[in-house]
């Protein structure tokens, strides 16, 4: 597999984006989950078709050249401007040393037909938790994508309290619901951590079902229940969420 930064996001992005690492404490019985490679597109007001067929054009290209990399495009469903989120895996740090002969082949459609429909580009690296994580993968098309941001005080009761809360919903309902991923490279105004909630479409999201707390409440009670939003409550600096929706035919989920 081919990183984003070796394929697309090189020929498109003309700034150097500067971003700061954060070091994530995990237990040390915990394993490393892999890596996600991230770009943040935000599309030019009236050039969104012209983005989509740029895209669709280079991965017309990519696949005709036998090309091995995968990668998913989302776009997101509320918030300011038109955003689409380019995502790839990675098993870990060294594919970003690689080379990707088959993608500079189809660079010449990326300069032509996608960069002239970027305003602007924002690039991170992310790793999935395990130890939080659903370890299903999912193929649903509609994701709901919640950011946390920690303070410095108490940020590190966040985790913690993610441990707790995933432990018993896998306990009441054999699984855990999300996945959980912590933000290795960020910008001043990004995230610690963000958990991605899968969904079949928009109609799954009407049914029912109980809260995250509601399910640890039944479990532990309301005493312990209240002392463990609290602790959550109080690691926090900022929260918010996006809905995204994959559009296959910009993306190559599988080989």
């Amino acid at each position: 597999m081919k990183n984003l930064f070796k394929n697309l996001v090189k020929a498109v992005m003309c700034t150097v984006f500067i971003l700061t690492t954060a070091i994530v404490c995990l237990g040390q019985s915990e394993p490393l989950g892999p890596l996600m490679s991230v770009t943040e597109f935000t599309i030019k007001p009236g050039h969104d078709l012209q983005f989509q067929e740029g895209v669709k054009a280079w991965k017309a290209c990519y696949l005709a050249e036998k090309g091995e990399w995968t990668w998913r495009v989302w776009q997101r469903q509320q918030g300011e401007g038109n955003v689409y989120i380019l995502a790839s895996d990675m098993p870990n740090w060294a594919e970003m040393d690689k080379t990707d002969p088959v993608g500079s082949k189809c660079a010449a459609l990326v300069t032509s037909m996608i960069d002239p429909h970027i305003e602007k580009a924002t690039s991170h690296v992310t790793r999935l938790l395990p130890a939080v994580s659903n370890n299903t993968p999912t193929t649903d098309e509609l994701i709901t994508v919640g950011f946390y941001e920690l303070n410095q005080t108490d940020g590190y009761k966040f985790l913690p309290a993610v441990r707790e809360l995933t432990a018993s919903l896998e306990k009441a309902e054999g699984s855990k619901r999300g996945y959980w991923y912590s933000w290795l490279t960020m910008s001043p105004d990004s995230p610690n951590y963000h958990v991605v909630t899968p969904y079949k479409n928009f109609a799954a999201m009407d049914v029912a079902r109980d809260s995250v707390w509601e399910v640890y409440e039944k479990e532990h009670g309301k005493e312990k229940r209240d002392a463990l939003q609290t602790q959550f409550r109080s690691s926090l600096k900022n929260v918010w969420t996006y809905q995204y929706k994959l559009n296959l035919d910009m993306s190559r989920p599988v080989k």
